[in-house]
């Protein structure tokens, strides 16, 4: 069967989230704790981000028309909006996870998703808006000021929100037992000191993990399988992609 251009984005952007996975198997002993260390994170880079709408729209106000600030702030409003609401996506997840409620998931997952979205589609309007309302004279300050910073706060809030989503998938997905025996694969094969940065530092050693909790997993497709689709955001994955995914691990579609 031929594999669709539809097919070949999803795997590829599996394969974009797969330190998100790493990070999320190297939580697992220690998920609590992560879950709250992420989400201070989360919230510290939101400040950031509400600090940086706020010295925009200052140079917005001082150097644009009525009109034009009006509708800057009507996209920064939607941008702040997104924010609310994947915090009130993950804050529900996790409520859900820590009194054990099995409902409900796909549809805070899919809500999460379109939160991040429009997260990404307002800041990219709002930097180009600003060029477009602002006199020539104040493009070099606007991108200076409000669009070089903008792009890795917004970069690096949608990773860490990966992150926690992930994690918080493979707490919800996995049961105790099956938990208890990814735990002890970590143990089998990953050194206590490898940290989830050297794993992003040092690629091979990522591989070389993943490959063996591929092995290991064989005796158990089901466990395998559920973190393929975890990768995957999620979404359930057809069968081309899963052999995709799994020649993409076997070093078949790059070097190693």
């Amino acid at each position: 069967m031929k594999t669709t251009d539809k097919e070949i984005s999803a795997v590829i952007s599996s394969t974009k989230r797969r330190n998100h996975g790493l990070k999320a198997l190297l939580s697992i002993k220690s998920n609590t704790a992560t879950l709250e260390k992420d989400y201070a994170e989360l919230l510290h880079i939101e400040s950031e981000l509400d600090q940086l709408y706020k010295n925009g729209l200052l140079i917005i106000e001082d150097n644009a028309q009525q009109e034009a600030i009006v509708q800057w702030k009507a996209v920064i409003q939607k941008a702040n909006e997104a924010v609310t609401g994947i915090n009130d996506n993950l804050s529900a997840a996790k409520d859900k996870i820590t009194q054990k409620e099995k409902d409900g998931y796909p549809d805070l997952w899919k809500q999460l998703a379109l939160h991040i979205a429009s997260l990404k589609d307002n800041s990219t309007n709002a930097s180009n808006s600003g060029l477009t309302i602002l006199p020539e004279t104040f493009h070099s300050q606007w991108e200076r000021e409000f669009v070089k910073p903008e792009t890795p706060l917004v970069e690096s809030l949608v990773a860490h929100v990966e992150s926690y989503r992930v994690l918080m998938q493979v707490i919800e997905r996995y049961t105790p037992d099956e938990l208890n025996k990814i735990t002890q694969i970590i143990i089998d094969h990953v050194p206590s000191d490898f940290t989830y940065e050297e794993a992003v530092e040092y690629q091979k050693d990522y591989y070389k993990a993943l490959l063996n909790f591929k092995n290991e997993f064989k005796a158990d497709k089901n466990l395998w399988d559920k973190f393929l689709d975890i990768l995957a955001g999620g979404t359930h994955q057809t069968p081309s992609e899963g052999v995709m995914m799994e020649r993409w691990l076997d070093g078949e579609e790059g070097n190693l």
